[in-house]
């Protein structure tokens, strides 16, 4: 009958040229593919800035008034007026 005949292994150095040469084909492939694209344009960057006032009042004491009072506050019907004359603080935010 025929004899089968039996498959040689390639060595070593065919295979290993042959997969540097496939690697650098296929390298200067994609780099020309990369290079002859062209860029798209950039699009604007959208900055948004949250801006919030706040308006802090720090109510200074009169001088000569105590600046602390522990005891019961009694209000009166009738306003009372500063002896200093001065305004009470007022805002535009409230």
């Amino acid at each position: 009958m025929t004899e089968s005949r039996r498959l040689r292994r390639p060595s070593f150095a065919p295979v290993l040229w042959g997969s540097v040469a496939l690697f650098a084909v296929l390298f200067a492939l994609l780099t020309y593919q990369l290079s002859a694209a062209s860029a798209p344009a950039p699009r604007p960057i959208l900055v948004r800035k949250v801006i919030q006032r706040r308006v802090v009042t720090t109510v200074a004491p009169t001088p000569g008034a105590a600046a602390v009072s522990s005891g019961p506050v009694v209000s009166s019907s009738a306003p009372v007026e500063s002896s200093a004359g001065t305004a009470p603080v007022t805002t535009g935010a409230s």
